[in-house]
């Protein structure tokens, strides 16, 4: 961004030296077409006004391929430094935040920065030289112009702090309520069955189209303050260009300043204004990226994450024992521990089925292991050394976890297995004949290219956790997570996967939570976790 706003600078001062150069090229042929005076066409005049109109116009498409340029990238690197903190912190990213909001900022929110980086910055950088040397420029041409220009340009200023901040405070309330209709329209598609069967359809579109009526009130507030705000800044230019004009023509009757000079003081005068309503202009246009722009620096501070930061020790590849002492863990927003004293140790290849009533905390533990809850209380430790000090991102390359409800993408069978990996199609082939998903592929050439419907809504339920235990036999790590991941299926499959899966399992660390038995070996051993009371 220095690099960025140092060249849009730099664009700037050129721009205006080329407007002054063409206003004063200008004001010299004007003069002589209406005076001609049997004198010769200034050929060099109209040279260096074409000139400058070219060099005007090529610097213009310079620094606006710059700016977007430079926008495009400052956008992208925040885009990925949301998402790597998205995934760092894990599951627990969205608990206690409105998931509406985040897909809001991490889509409009960017593209709303993406116009205030690219337009608003340049404008601002372009107003703080293009008057300064304009002024300059018509001092040392005619004084009296410039105390005029000057006093009404010493105006600008309040005129834009306090319209600007209506703007603002208006722009800040469209965007919070703009969050809150995203959030209620997604809460409203995810409860819609629950909302139709209960037969409360009319609430929830009630709900609905109150937080779109707000939202429309906001949208006309900003619009209304960038309206009074354009209005007062164009006021006080066409004053300020009105005056002088008459300024200069009064003296002009007078034989008190040549032609000439009275043509370029006219010419020069508006380029004292024109950056700064262009600024007042552009500032209007990029409040919602302001906005946005806060809220994305916000959620990127509660989340504390972002690449380079999460720097740690990297322990042997046989990432074992893994040991938990007294392990309390409480989420975000929760006064009570959703995991109390916890204690258990696992050796390279041992089975550890962790049992218990439904809020004793099992799948808590599974995400403090992955270090997505931090514990309260207790420690975590791999190979003996502490989680906290072990680098996330070396970590999660050893660990495969299958959750109890994958979530299945909008996308060919292939990409959600793989997830940005790689596999042969053989590979993938003899991992779905294992788990038993044969019946999502047959005998033609483009079988993994099936698109499956997103969430999953092609497929059954024991379907999706299969197509999970298929992700994480694809990722082949050391040591496997399983979260209630065979929830949804009968006896007799897990029986088969069991039998199927039983030589892959036992060359692999497994830690699995469940109900009932699932696929860890019989002779696994079992820790029971009892419920916790608040």
């Amino acid at each position: 961004m220095r690099w960025a706003l140092l060249t849009s600078a730099l664009v700037g001062t050129c721009l205006s030296i080329t407007v002054i150069v063409q206003a004063f090229a200008l004001a010299r042929l004007l003069a002589w077409a209406a005076h001609p005076g049997g004198r010769p066409t200034p050929s060099s005049t109209i040279v260096v006004l074409a000139m400058a109109l070219g060099a005007r116009a090529l610097l213009g498409l310079l620094g606006d391929g710059l700016a977007g340029q430079s926008a495009t990238r400052v956008t992208a690197a925040l885009r990925g430094q949301l998402l790597w903190a998205l995934i760092a912190e894990g599951p627990t990213a969205v608990t206690g935040r409105r998931t509406g909001a985040i897909v809001l900022t991490a889509t409009r929110g960017l593209r709303s920065l993406e116009a205030y980086i690219s337009r608003y910055l340049p404008a601002a950088m372009t107003a703080a030289i293009a008057p300064v040397l304009a002024m300059a420029v018509l001092a040392a041409t005619d004084w009296p112009s410039a105390l005029v220009a000057l006093g009404l340009v010493v105006l600008v200023p309040f005129v834009m702090i306090r319209l600007g901040r209506r703007a603002s405070a208006a722009s800040a309330r469209e965007w919070s309520r703009l969050s809150s209709l995203s959030t209620r329209s997604l809460e409203l598609l995810r409860g819609l069955p629950t909302l139709r069967a209960l037969g409360r359809v009319d609430h929830g579109r009630t709900e609905l189209r109150s937080a779109s009526e707000a939202v429309a009130d906001s949208i006309d507030a900003t619009l209304r303050a960038s309206l009074s705000s354009g209005a007062g800044l164009e006021f006080i230019a066409g004053v300020g260009v009105g005056l002088v004009a008459m300024l200069a023509g009064l003296r002009l009757l007078t034989g008190g300043i040549s032609l000439t000079t009275a043509f370029a003081v006219i010419l020069v005068t508006p380029e004292v204004f024109l950056p700064l309503r262009r600024a007042g202009a552009e500032f209007h246009a990029s409040t919602e990226g302001r906005s946005a722009g806060a809220s994305l620096y916000e959620l990127l501070d509660s989340l504390g994450s972002s690449p380079g930061t999460a720097q740690g020790e990297e322990i042997p590849p046989a990432a074992t024992p893994i040991e938990v002492l007294n392990l309390s863990c409480r989420y975000r927003g929760v006064s009570a521990d959703a995991l109390a004293g916890a204690s258990l140790r696992v050796d390279a290849g041992d089975h550890l089925v962790v049992a218990g009533p439904s809020g004793s905390g099992k799948s808590t533990l599974l995400s403090a292991l992955m270090g997505f809850v931090p514990p309260s209380q207790g420690r975590i430790t791999i190979a003996g050394t502490s989680l906290d000090e072990i680098d996330p991102s070396w970590w999660h390359q050893q660990v495969a976890l299958a959750p109890q409800r994958p979530h299945v993408f909008a996308a060919s069978l292939r990409e959600n297995l793989l997830l940005g990996g790689s596999a042969t199609d053989r590979q993938i082939t003899e991992v779905l004949g294992l788990v038993g998903l044969d019946s999502l592929i047959d005998d033609q050439l483009d079988s993994l290219d099936r698109i499956l419907g997103e969430a999953g809504s092609t497929i059954s339920a024991g379907e999706r956790q299969r197509l999970g235990l298929a992700r994480a036999m694809l990722l082949d790590r050391p040591i496997l997570l399983l979260d209630e991941a065979t929830s949804h299926l009968d006896a007799e499959t897990i029986t088969v996967l069991r039998s199927n899966l039983g030589a892959w399992l036992g060359s692999r660390t497994v830690i699995e939570v469940g109900h009932r038995p699932g696929l860890a070996r019989p002779d696994a051993e079992v820790l029971h976790l009892t419920a916790v009371h608040p």
